[in-house]
């Protein structure tokens, strides 16, 4: 049994307490992990002024924040940054709510509504702020909130500075992640795609690497954490990489209706232009320079069937729902995991057209240094990097393959090495040399993996009085720039052991200084232990009096 509630089994936990069917009172019907990202704003709200909602493209996140909308007292702003999210959102929350929903953007002006959508671009202007006094607003939404730490956003929250701030994103990885801390003090609730897809509301992902020899990326550079998008526009701007990507989409993608994402709005005309080549009329294209009715008329086509590819820059990556899509051609290499799980994610809502998942045309070819994001990536955030490095190798040597079963074997052949090595260990007898060091909290109770901990990752409030006492009187050591959060898991990992009589913190640090695993141990047991170790003048007694200790020892959780 493991010890300790993790960040992401609590969610897990909370999840399981909703049942399918649960509906709230006022009858809108909620899936398990929409209600629990709900009872995880509320929870997060009663203390902090703003807390962040991480859930995958397809699962609802404007179905959530809508429910919050409707029983939020007071009026309600939210905000969006792009035309297609901005009309998205004020049609589910009208549908939802029941109410007419103002709308903040250009030409258009909000009066009376009491829960009213703004294009952040037009209401961070100062004129058009001004025209809201400061209390106008209870509750403030953004969506796609990994924009959030940007200025015209933190204008906007710091104008309503009395406003409750909740943010949803299916993509919180910026490449300034800290950030995220200066606007959302707590985080309430994560979905990740991989719960998704195993809960079967999300498609399965099929992997194919198509490496095309004529794509060379070994000569662009690394900026902010991703490729440079002149030089990567350059690299795949190159005439026989965009036949090789076109010709490769034509033959790999099957029947399949295919969204292609590009470098740049000449390259979408251009590979547009080369599919229609191979195939007339199978492609249309649309970009930020496409204006808005023909870029509204060409997103109907695809969805109806007019044409197979389409083929955009900046467009679909967010915001954009076409259930039907059962195909993404990634003709934009990226080491960013976030913009990387955007762009698949636009595959990823069930739908008949799909029954066997979603396909990913990952196209790399002479990389240089660079690893690039990938679809094992994005589902790969609770496993190893080795074990993530090794999946990716085994979807390439199986096209089609899913990525999570591509994990899974992974994850599988790596416990089995991990095995074999233990049982390797176990035969060899040495003398060991022990010497202290700095020891962390998190990794003497094991409640911690560097990849899931995601109050570390976007900053924090700090804790509280009332826990830094409790940890004091557990004997916790406190960890450098310990946040809010930290220090609550801290808690329920300590509370949890003494409801269990396990060891307490400071007798696990002391035996594992001494070589002796204590985390599944008894306070009594852990007792003797540390007796053993003082008889024997503070060094590590022989096995076999460790064993004799321990040869009766309960599992944790395990009946008295």
């Amino acid at each position: 049994m493991q010890l300790g509630l993790d960040f992401f089994g609590e969610q897990r936990a909370a999840i399981d307490a909703f049942s399918p069917t649960q509906s709230s009172p006022d009858s809108m019907v909620l899936r398990p992990y929409q209600a629990a990202a709900v009872a995880g704003i509320d929870k997060q709200l009663a203390d902090s002024r703003s807390t962040l909602v991480v859930m995958p493209t397809g699962t609802g996140k404007t179905v959530v924040f809508s429910h919050v909308a409707k029983r939020a007292k007071g009026r309600v702003l939210i905000t969006a940054h792009r035309d297609e999210l901005l009309g998205q959102a004020r049609r589910r929350v009208a549908a939802d709510t029941g109410e007419l929903v103002g709308l903040e953007q250009a030409q258009f002006f909000a009066e009376s509504e009491r829960i009213v959508v703004a294009s952040i671009q037009t209401l961070s202007q100062p004129d058009r702020l001004a025209r809201w006094p400061r209390d106008s607003f209870s509750t403030v939404i953004i969506d796609e909130a990994h924009h959030a730490p940007s200025p015209t956003y933190r204008r906007v929250v710091d104008h309503f500075d009395a406003a409750k701030v909740i943010g949803v994103t299916a993509t919180p990885d910026r490449a300034d992640e800290k950030a995220m801390g200066t606007v959302f003090e707590t985080v309430a609730f994560v979905y990740e795609i991989q719960d998704a897809i195993s809960d079967q509301w999300l498609c399965p992902i099929r992997v194919r690497v198509v490496k095309v020899d004529s794509i060379d990326l070994s000569n662009v550079h690394t900026v902010a954490g991703d490729l440079n998008q002149g030089e990567l526009d350059a690299a795949m701007a190159v005439e026989e990489a965009m036949h090789g990507v076109a010709k490769a989409t034509l033959d790999e993608s099957g029947q399949r209706k295919t969204l292609v994402f590009t470098t740049s709005v000449e390259n979408v005309h251009r590979l547009t232009e080369i599919l229609n080549r191979y195939r007339p009329g199978c492609a249309n294209c649309v970009d930020g320079e496409t204006p808005i009715d023909t870029r509204r008329a060409r997103l109907r086509g695809f969805e109806s069937g007019q044409f197979q590819y389409l083929v955009n820059c900046g467009i679909a990556t967010e915001g954009y729902d076409c259930p039907t899509i059962s195909c993404i051609a990634m003709a934009r290499p990226t080491k960013s995991r976030s913009l990387f799980a955007q762009m698949v994610g636009r595959g990823l809502r069930i739908h008949p057209a799909k029954p066997d998942g979603c396909m990913v045309l990952e196209f790399t070819g002479n990389n240089g240094r660079h690893s690039l994001a990938s679809s094992v990536d994005i589902l790969g955030g609770r496993f190893t990097e080795e074990e993530v490095e090794r999946a990716k190798k085994i979807a390439s040597d199986n096209p089609g393959m899913r990525a999570d079963v591509a994990l899974a074997m992974a994850h599988e052949e790596a416990e089995k090495e991990k095995q074999r090595e233990l049982a390797k260990r176990a035969r060899i007898k040495a003398n060991v040399h022990y010497s202290t060091h700095e020891i962390n909290p998190f990794d003497v109770l094991h409640i911690r993996g560097k990849e899931d901990d995601w109050s570390d990752r976007f900053g924090g409030a700090v804790p509280t009085e009332k826990q830094l006492a409790a940890l004091e009187k557990f004997g916790v050591d406190i960890p450098k720039n310990c946040t809010k959060q930290q220090a609550s898991r801290l808690l329920d990992s300590c509370f949890k052991r003494a409801s269990l009589h396990l060891a307490r913190y400071k007798q696990v640090k002391l035996l594992e200084k001494y070589g002796i695993p204590a985390l599944n141990v008894t306070m009594d047991k852990a007792s003797q232990l540390i007796e053993t170790v003082k008889r024997n003048n503070w060094r590590t007694p022989p096995r076999q009096q460790i064993d004799a200790i321990l040869k009766r020892e309960r599992q944790a959780g395990e009946d008295e």
